[in-house]
């Protein structure tokens, strides 16, 4: 369904709101950024800085999936490591300095926001891919879906409670900031020294648990922290039965982010031989929702559950019903595939009545002269 007339011109009154307490940002990173930031064109469009920061992760998820796969259990070239820290360390600057573009040339837009948000959405699937395979988790059981399960869940809390409470608040510690950073560091380590440090059992009695996935629980204690914080932050500012009304909002998808633990467990054979294609369904799911609540956002909007998020819930809980492993698999890469591009009509209509209504084109800039646009 198109964007009414209301909805649009309700992202004339968006403003953009949020508060960051983090030290590594607010003490390194976004000094040295409002230096880097004058020296970048004036004509260099804020949106093609955010593109750039997302072809910076597919690069590394590229080279990532060609040294190995989705095989979680082997160590990657140091090469391939350097890569993914990187592009890591250059995807934080770009994704910092391009809202430090718009300011500076006067191009702050709505659009601007859910490109930058939308671009991010993408960026994580790809940081959780590599992020794990850095880790070497294993391909069985629980860990070799972790890393996943926490970022992604934590992206999702972040953004709704944007949703609900009208800002974003980011603490001391953060995944947007020191846990992007994180990568870099351990992707550079990997690189240095190899990914033996990571198999290391630093506690004898728990000898199932290596370095790499104690940093895998981190990150779901962090994923599962941010559902705490905006319980938290709601009841502030309104009362407990919000709370109540949240968690039933967020129900269908905490479902389907425990639906692969299932898998890992239940249908051990499966997961192992096509983990990527349940992983898979579930990121794209992941995106269709958080990008739809950023445009409620954005346009001031009410979130529903829409019947492409009813659907794909249901499609991954029907295939476990399955026995036969080939027709599993067909069932869940049809779904997977209806999903992809469902989401890619989404996201080019939507994108299409958002900048015709507003007025810009995506990679230009006004210039600092005149009202016109200059074209990148």
């Amino acid at each position: 369904m198109p964007l009414n007339q209301e909805k649009l011109e309700n992202m004339n009154q968006f403003k953009y709101k949020y508060t960051n307490h983090s030290i590594l940002y607010n003490f390194i990173c976004s000094p040295c950024l409002n230096k880097l930031v004058e020296y970048i064109p004036r004509n260099i469009a804020p949106n093609l800085i955010t593109l750039f920061s997302l072809i910076c992760n597919i690069i590394a998820f590229i080279v990532t999936l060609a040294d190995g796969g989705f095989d979680f259990s082997q160590p990657l070239k140091r090469s391939t490591c350097f890569v993914i820290s990187f592009t890591q360390l250059l995807y934080q600057i770009l994704d910092n300095i391009d809202g430090k573009q718009a300011r500076r040339t006067g191009n702050s837009t709505p659009f601007g926001m859910l490109m930058d948000h939308g671009c991010d959405t993408f960026t994580l699937i790809f940081t959780s891919f590599n992020m794990t395979r850095l880790l070497i988790v294993g391909n069985t059981g629980f860990f070799s879906y972790s890393v996943f399960f926490g970022l992604i869940l934590g992206f999702f809390m972040m953004t709704y409670e944007d949703y609900k409470i009208g800002e974003m608040t980011f603490p001391m510690i953060n995944g947007a900031d020191e846990g992007n950073f994180s990568v870099f560091v351990i992707g550079l380590l990997c690189g240095i020294f190899g990914q033996n440090w990571v198999l290391y059992v630093p506690i004898a009695k728990f000898d199932f648990l290596t370095i790499g996935k104690i940093f895998a629980l981190v990150i779901i204690l962090g994923g599962v922290g941010t559902i705490f914080n905006l319980y938290y932050h709601t009841y502030q500012k309104k009362d407990c039965k919000e709370n109540c009304r949240n968690f039933f909002d967020n129900l269908a998808f905490y479902n389907v982010l425990l639906v692969p633990v299932i898998y890992s467990y239940l249908r051990e054979e499966f997961w192992l031989n096509s983990k990527w294609i349940v992983i898979l369904n579930v990121c794209l799911l992941f995106a269709r929702v958080t990008i739809d609540i950023q445009i409620k956002i954005a346009t001031m909007d009410t979130f529903r559950c829409n019947l492409m998020f009813i659907f794909s819930n249901l499609m991954l809980l029907l295939s476990l019903l399955f026995k036969n492993e080939n027709f599993n698999f067909y069932f869940l890469g049809c779904t997977t595939i209806f999903e992809f591009a469902e989401l890619a009509v989404f996201i080019y209509f939507r994108a299409n009545e958002i900048t015709d209504f507003l007025g810009i084109r995506i990679f230009c800039v006004k210039s600092n002269e005149s009202s016109d646009m200059v074209k990148v």
